[in-house]
């Protein structure tokens, strides 16, 4: 994830990683995605759809074209509070020095939080 571009500021990890995670949904072109962010910044340029001058553009503009390729595309800002499940997968993958992709089987910190998340 990281290893393509130098990430300078949570905004650019955000983006990145919304990128990653439409890139991954592209995989079933029919399904309706909904992305949640935590990050006010992030969600307000995937809503606007217009370039801007900001270093972050070409990660929007990426994001925006493959969400097009989808059957269903929407952005929704969330709170910090709802985002502590992918707060933990990001603390494993920073411990475990890689990024993985959970279909069946998640690690039972994360699966603790999902549950409480989910109650």
């Amino acid at each position: 994830l990281a290893a393509r571009r130098v990430l300078f500021q949570c905004k650019d990890a955000e983006a990145t990683a919304c990128l990653e995670g439409i890139k991954l949904a592209s995989r079933w072109p029919d399904t309706h995605i909904s992305l949640e962010s935590d990050c006010a910044g992030v969600v307000e340029k995937l809503k606007a759809k217009q370039q801007d001058r900001s270093l972050l553009w070409p990660l929007i503009k990426e994001a925006l074209e493959e969400g097009r390729l989808l059957h269903g595309f929407e952005v929704h800002m969330i709170g910090r509070e709802q985002n502590k499940v992918a707060h933990g997968l990001a603390q494993l993958a920073i411990r475990s020095r890689e990024g993985r992709v959970y279909f069946s089987s998640f690690p039972d910190d994360v699966m603790s939080l999902a549950c409480n998340d989910i109650s």
